[in-house]
């Protein structure tokens, strides 16, 4: 993997770092902090799932007046279904992280991440979060200190960046993820902190965040393995020091720094499906014909999630009724005289009817990193497209061990 982890602190005035406070019994990093050294507007998304960790009821607090300065985040330990103790215990992250960087604690986000149900060791973590914040430095190893704090099962750090032009400014956009297991929209266990200097207003922000995780590939439109983590939350910082004319309206410059957070968003989301549990292979999924974007939708979502697609292309078997069944259960409007499905850039199906493929070049096809399903449902024209990746044995494997 590339040594090049420039990402958060490439926007101007961030600060970040990471380390070991003694949560993992791995001795692996566990802590991260990043900080703008100015006032922000902050916004974030979070999971719908309704038995959501402690972080997430906080987070959605403090991000409610649109004002921040600080993200932290443990990883190990996801505090979730812990009770008072558990919000108790997030709030006292907040509160170490305002009191060694000088700010509210309702402007500091708190993040967790790990095994469900345990209880945070809030001592250790608060000494660390001091110790943190000792070490809040710009650069590459501090971006890369604070990527691998946050992992839990990943394999790789996943951070990104993207540069733009607005007026005459340069706007610089940073962000790392984590995220390998439990995946699956809306707000697929992952974690997104996006970093930017731009001079943006708060509703705004919230406006572009909203709109970036929702397009093509991005963080709502990507499964793992259907599960709807507990503790996910993708959380934006700006803080206005590129100098950019400020953006307090939808015009040119907010769809131009929109289509910016997009794409870095669209990286990241990239990244955690490339480097799911166990998984091999990307699925890209395309459907196009549709009667509404949400039928689309769900058949996109239908075919991700499908163990019997999800293990062919694990496989390499180019079985492509599994996919024509996929798409009929989806509870979408289907019209099987209209469907086309190509797989791995093969023809399968065409207009209803099986047509004459190669299933061995197919299937060689169906061995590279990343595996096209284009499927045509109709003669509608709402289209769109997800990200899912291949089941494997060694998925079973890693969540059959999870906690033992």
């Amino acid at each position: 993997m590339s040594s090049d982890y420039a990402s958060v602190t490439v926007p101007l005035g961030f600060r970040a770092a990471g380390g070991r406070c003694g949560i993992k019994d791995s001795c692996k990093p566990d802590l991260a902090l990043i900080v703008s050294d100015h006032p922000a507007h902050i916004a974030a998304v979070f999971t719908t799932n309704a038995v959501c960790g402690a972080p997430v009821t906080v987070g959605k607090a403090h991000v409610k007046n649109g004002q921040g300065r600080a993200f932290v985040c443990n990883s190990g330990i996801a505090n979730v279904a812990t009770g008072k103790q558990g919000l108790k215990d997030a709030e006292s992250m907040c509160t170490a992280v305002a009191k060694a960087i000088g700010c509210d604690p309702t402007e500091v986000m708190p993040f967790s991440t790990g095994v469900i149900g345990h209880k945070l060791p809030i001592d250790t973590i608060a000494n660390g979060i001091g110790d943190l914040a000792k070490n809040l430095d710009r650069g590459n190893p501090a971006d890369a200190a604070a990527a691998y704090s946050i992992l839990t099962t990943d394999t790789v750090a996943k951070p990104a960046r993207k540069s733009i032009k607005i007026g005459k400014a340069t706007v610089n956009l940073g962000g790392i993820a984590k995220g390998s297991g439990m995946v699956a929209p809306n707000m697929a266990t992952m974690l997104g902190f996006i970093t930017t200097d731009c001079d943006i207003s708060a509703p705004m922000l919230r406006k572009a965040l909203t709109d970036a995780v929702n397009v093509d590939a991005s963080f709502n439109r990507i499964s793992v393995d259907t599960d709807t983590s507990t503790s996910d939350t993708v959380a934006v910082m700006a803080n206005g020091q590129a100098g950019n004319p400020p953006i307090k309206e939808v015009a040119a410059n907010y769809r131009k720094f929109t289509q910016a957070l997009s794409e870095l968003c669209r990286d990241l989301a990239y990244q955690i499906i490339a480097d799911a549990e166990g998984a091999e292979h990307v699925m890209r999924i395309t459907v196009k014909g549709a009667a509404t974007t949400k039928d689309a939708l769900k058949v996109a979502r239908a075919i991700a999630d499908s163990p019997l697609v999800k293990t062919a292309v694990h496989g390499a078997d180019p079985n492509w009724g599994r996919i024509a069944m996929a798409a009929g259960k989806s509870g979408a409007a289907v019209d099987p005289e209209h469907m086309t499905i190509k797989l791995a850039g093969h023809t399968v199906f065409r207009h209803g009817s099986p047509t004459r493929f190669d299933p061995n070049a197919a299937s060689e096809d169906m061995k590279r990193p990343e595996v096209p399903i284009d499927v045509i449902v109709g003669p509608g024209k709402a289209h769109c497209q997800v990200l899912g990746c291949d089941l494997s044995r060694e998925y079973i494997a890693i969540n059959a061990d999870y906690t033992t």
